[in-house]
Formats: C-alpha cells, structure tokens, sequence
C-alpha cells in the first residue's frame, strides 16, 4: 500500500472515530496507531484533520466540560485532570475549565445527593456527602462549605 493509501485509509478510519464523538489530537493519533497506520500516514491524516477544523484540542477540552458539567458534574481539577489524560494541553484544559463555578456545582451536587441521604444520622450524612464530593474532585475548602450548606437544609427540614 503507496503513502497516499494508507492516509486515506486513515483519514477515512478518522472521520469513522469523528463521528462517534470528537477526540484529541493525541486520542486520534492514539486510536489511528493502534489500527496499524504508519507514522506518516496518521502524521498527514491528522494533519489534514486539523487544517479541516475538524481535531481542535482546545474546542475538544470546551465541549468535553461542557459536557461533564451537563452530564456528570465534577471538580474542575477532575475535569482538567481528565483533559490531560486524553492528551489536552495544560493551557488548553484550565482555559476550557476556567467558566466552572466550583461552589455551585458542590452545592448542587450536595443538595441533589443530601435528598439520597435524608434517612441516615448526621455523622453518616457528613462522612457520606464528604467523600462523595472529594471523589468528584472538589477541594476540601470547597466540599466544607457545600457541607455547611446541605447541613443546614438537612437542620432546617
């Protein structure tokens, strides 16, 4: 198979993958590499991915917050952490997560979860509630004061 093959091979294995979902550049390369493309067909495939508009790490890292927040919310550091895994840039990943609102969204998630555990005592409740929004990638400071808040619905009901 001649180089302009095996790029459109690629590229057409790409635009398969693109459709599924978007990717990282590194995710493409990742996924073209594993189906067996040569360096330089998945290097002139993802090229040309780019020039379309179609791999954008920086767009990928928006859309991927904007959908773990619609979804299943989490942490921003969670979230960036994510980002970086899937090969998203430093820069890119706090500029995608910079609109998160840390606070609101442990406080949602604490009321929203605070209703699941209504029935429980209070040390339950709070040692429940904590570890399930550090598991979400809240910082302690953030997870004490959505705890203050879903304490003092779950004392005022």
């Amino acid at each position: 198979m001649n180089s302009d093959d095996g790029t459109k091979k690629a590229l057409a294995r790409a635009y398969r993958l693109l459709a599924i979902r978007n990717r990282s550049e590194a995710e493409m390369r990742q996924s073209l590499q594993r189906a067996g493309f040569d360096a330089g067909c998945i290097d002139e495939a993802v090229s040309r991915l780019r020039d379309q508009g179609l791999i954008n790490d920086r767009n990928f890292a928006e859309e991927w917050t904007r959908g773990r927040m619609a979804s299943r919310p989490r942490g921003r550091r969670l979230i960036e952490r994510e980002l970086r895994t899937k090969g998203v840039s430093a820069e890119d990943a706090t500029a995608a997560t910079s609109d998160v609102d840390d606070d609101e969204v442990a406080r949602t998630l604490a009321i929203r979860r605070a209703q699941a555990l209504r029935d429980v005592d209070r040390q339950t409740f709070i040692r429940r509630l904590s570890n399930y929004l550090l598991a979400r990638g809240f910082s302690r400071e953030t997870v004490v004061r959505a705890m203050g808040h879903a304490l003092s619905m779950r004392d005022d009901s």
